[in-house]
């Protein structure tokens, strides 16, 4: 089956339209990245993926903010979604959403899956046109934590030989940042274990705010700038003022390629 889908990340909305993240609006930055989307490549998607960050300081009134950027009428029945918003031109379009390290999880479930049991760890897969996503949780600190629960849960998706996609907050390979590589889990080698050998057609990260492509163990490895203020790739933590990225991504005949699109702000 051929598809597509639109991965965006790290939104870090506040709780007001007013209220400046380094810089910048990020309710102004998402709904300029929404409208890019609706308008050159949306009829192009089956959905939205978001990985993760979606606020910038966890309440209520954060995540109803969230709500409200994205114009979702109702909130989710089911983790990961989903969602479906109304947007810069989208009409009920449906979202997908995993926490990141600015996620509350109790606020995240409260706020956007009040009908789903709210756990520590949201790990959860489903499958959408023969291809299964896994969507794992590494924590809510800044620094990724492998969880032996995580660990098992994607060996338990694997095993069925379903072709997987695996999303997530946290980043699996190192960028040459020593700030932002001093965030990965210390034992990423149990990680990466459990993925070789299995039928894993690319892996999509958020967390450092920076788009790039690699390949580990044959597996392609991607991450994204944030709608948000960017990082520079550097040993300390610098902001940057690139345009923020979305990436659009087709599985083709059981093959993966994806395309970077710029959002001019």
């Amino acid at each position: 089956m051929n598809f597509s889908f639109i991965q965006i990340t790290d939104h870090h909305i506040t709780a007001s339209a007013n209220e400046l993240v380094n810089g910048v609006s990020t309710w102004h930055a998402l709904r300029t990245v929404l409208k890019h989307i609706a308008q050159h490549v949306g009829n192009q998607a089956d959905f939205i993926f978001s990985t993760g960050d979606l606020v910038e300081d966890p309440s209520e009134a954060t995540y109803r903010a969230f709500l409200h950027v994205v114009q979702a009428q109702n909130a989710a029945s089911e983790i990961p979604g989903p969602l479906f918003i109304s947007a810069e031109g989208f009409r009920e379009f449906p979202m997908y959403l995993l926490p990141g390290n600015h996620d509350d999880r109790d606020y995240f479930y409260k706020c956007l899956f009040p009908r789903s049991l709210a756990r520590p760890l949201m790990n959860v897969a489903f499958t959408h046109k023969g291809i299964q996503y896994i969507c794992l949780d590494w924590g809510p600190h800044s620094k990724a934590t492998l969880h032996l629960e995580t660990l098992d849960f994607l060996t338990r998706c694997l095993e069925t030989g379903i072709p997987s996609i695996i999303l997530m907050h946290y980043h699996v390979v190192a960028l040459g940042s020593r700030w932002l590589d001093d965030f990965m889990a210390d034992n990423m080698n149990l990680f990466w274990e459990r993925v070789i050998g299995h039928h894993v057609l690319g892996i999509f990260c958020g967390h450092v705010h920076t788009s790039y492509e690699k390949v580990v163990h044959g597996i392609p490895v991607f991450g994204l700038r944030s709608t948000a203020p960017q990082f520079e790739l550097l040993d300390e933590p610098v902001v940057s003022r690139l345009p923020p990225h979305y990436r659009l991504v087709t599985v083709q005949n059981g093959v993966l390629s994806s395309r970077i699109f710029e959002v001019p702000m």
